[in-house]
């Protein structure tokens, strides 16, 4: 049965993120649901810089566990691509949802407004701050300000040189309604052909949470053609 790893997005988990892949695809693949540095049960708290250590971690659990496809989301994403890049030995495919390779100039004063305001979460919405103790425990502020600082201001870019040379087989599964995740997808298929896309309609930056059952299958299709 084919490995099937799972990286979720920012202060989610595992199980919040993928929660419905996790049921539809059990039957299919060997699931391998990680919690990143900092998130959920990983007993690994955040680094700071956030994004060189959380790939490190990545590429030692794989390593650790064996080959397998990645699918990651938002973050999660941006650690499943380069992650291939660094190890293609070990990733046989890669799906990635809520995706973009570089964050837009237009989009930066939305980035700094973000940044700010869940910095201050606690004070914006404070069911939301309970939901991410819950979740991640005591250290829920030291992660969400080291992984928010790295994706705001440090965005893990990936250049179209990198793109054209990507080799593993790989899918961008973003939804339709977010303009700078569709010119994302659409990008990188032009500067690879090889690179599979599929926009899923009513569907935003949590494409695979939004559609699940839709995504679910295109993403099954996806795999198992490999």
């Amino acid at each position: 049965m084919k490995r099937l790893y799972f990286l979720h997005g920012f202060m989610g988990t595992a199980e919040t993120h993928f929660q419905s892949q996790l049921i539809h695809l059990k039957e299919e693949f060997e699931l391998v649901p990680l919690d990143l540095p900092g998130h959920g049960s990983c007993s690994t708290d955040a680094g700071d810089p956030y994004f060189p250590s959380a790939l490190q971690w990545v590429i030692e659990r794989i390593q650790e566990e064996g080959k397998g496809f990645l699918w990651g989301l938002s973050l999660g994403a941006s650690l499943a691509v380069h992650t291939a890049i660094k190890l293609p030995q070990y990733v046989e495919g890669i799906i990635l949802t809520g995706y973009t390779p570089r964050v837009p100039e237009s989009l930066t004063e939305v980035m700094n407004k973000q940044y700010d305001y869940f910095l201050h979460i606690e004070e914006h919405e404070r069911s939301l701050a309970d939901q991410f103790k819950a979740l991640h425990g005591d250290r829920w502020k030291s992660t969400l300000r080291n992984v928010l600082h790295g994706m705001t201001f440090h965005y893990p870019a990936l250049d179209d040189e990198a793109i054209e040379q990507l080799t593993v087989p790989t899918l961008v599964l973003n939804g339709s309604t977010e303009k700078h995740e569709r010119e994302a997808a659409i990008h990188m298929k032009a500067r690879n052909a090889a690179i599979q896309i599929g926009l899923l309609p009513n569907a935003g930056h949590t494409a695979n949470m939004d559609q699940p059952e839709a995504c679910s299958k295109l993403a099954s299709s996806f795999l198992q053609g490999l």
